[in-house]
C-alpha cells in the first residue's frame, strides 16, 4: 500500500512541476501554417532601365486597407530586388497616409523622396507611374494617390513632373511624350500645349 502510495505522489508532484510539452515538430508545422496563412502577395512596380518593373513581395497580412496602403509603400521605397542602381530616392521615410472622402489616398512622404531623386523627366514619370500603379493594384477602396511631401503639396518632384494633382491623369499619359516637357494634369506641358 506504501508502495502504491509512493508512485501515485511521485506522479502527482513530476506532473505538475514538468507539465508535458507538445512535441517539437508539430509545433513547427503549426507555427509554418500560421506564417503562410498570415502572408500574401503584393505587386509592387519599379522604374528600372526605362521601363516598370513588377515585383511580386509577400508581406504580413494587414486587416485594415490603411495599413496594406503603408506596407506597399514600405516596400516600394526598399527598390526593386537584383538592381544595382535604383531608381528609387534613398532614406525616404513615410510621414503617414490619409484617405480622403473622395477616395484619394494621400502619401506624406520625407524631403529624402524630393531632394534625393536625380532622374531626368523619364525617370520621374517611370517613379510616379510605378508608384502610382503599385498603391492601386493592392489598395482596393482608393480611386487615386497624392504625394505629399513633409505635409505640404508640392510643386513638382525634379522639375518635370506636377505634384499638385493626383497621380491618375498625370500618370495616365505616355513617357514618350515628356522629352522636355513639364506635365500637368491631362498631359499639357505647362505652356498648356
Amino acid at each position: 500500500m506504501l508502495f502504491a502510495a509512493g508512485i501515485a505522489g511521485g506522479y502527482f508532484y513530476f506532473s505538475k512541476k514538468f507539465p508535458q510539452q507538445p512535441s517539437p515538430s508539430g509545433e513547427a508545422v503549426q507555427g509554418i501554417t500560421n506564417i503562410t496563412d498570415d502572408l500574401f502577395t503584393i505587386r509592387v512596380y519599379y522604374p528600372v532601365e526605362g521601363r516598370l518593373q513588377m515585383e511580386e513581395r509577400k508581406v504580413q497580412r494587414k486587416p485594415v486597407s490603411m495599413a496594406v496602403a503603408e506596407e506597399v509603400v514600405a516596400e516600394f521605397l526598399k527598390g526593386p530586388a537584383n538592381v544595382k542602381v535604383s531608381e528609387i530616392p534613398k532614406d525616404t521615410k513615410i510621414f503617414g497616409l490619409y484617405r480622403g472622402d473622395d477616395g484619394i489616398l494621400y502619401v506624406d512622404l520625407s524631403d529624402e523622396f524630393r531632394r534625393n531623386f536625380t532622374g531626368d523627366a523619364i525617370e520621374e514619370f517611370l517613379l510616379l507611374k510605378g508608384f502610382y500603379e503599385s498603391l492601386i493594384s493592392n489598395v482596393q477602396d482608393i480611386t487615386d494617390v497624392k504625394i505629399l511631401i513633409e505635409g505640404k503639396e508640392m510643386e513638382n518632384l525634379a522639375g518635370h513632373i506636377y505634384l499638385i494633382y493626383p497621380l491618375k491623369d498625370v500618370v495616365s499619359s505616355d513617357a514618350s511624350d515628356l522629352q522636355g516637357t513639364t506635365v500637368t494634369a491631362g498631359g499639357a506641358d505647362k505652356d498648356g500645349q
